[in-house]
């Protein structure tokens, strides 16, 4: 794991955070632990791959992509 960077969260992230949660949660079933992962990534406009799209692409939009 040393070869990867350590990235922590701002208080602008969690902001983020918060406010998106609480716009899609009910529609879109996101959880906040979701937005918080969402919320690094959206910052630093780096793509999230995962094979979660159903919660995290309303959130990232295209940065969200399946890895394969």
């Amino acid at each position: 794991m040393e070869q990867f960077e350590m990235i922590y969260l701002t208080q602008a992230d969690l902001d983020w955070a918060m406010q998106t949660q609480m716009r899609y949660e009910l529609s879109h079933g996101v959880g906040m632990m979701d937005c918080l992962i969402a919320s690094v990534s959206h910052r630093l406009q780096f793509p999230l791959y995962t094979h979660n799209l159903k919660h995290f692409a309303p959130l990232l939009r295209n940065l969200a992509q399946r890895p394969y």
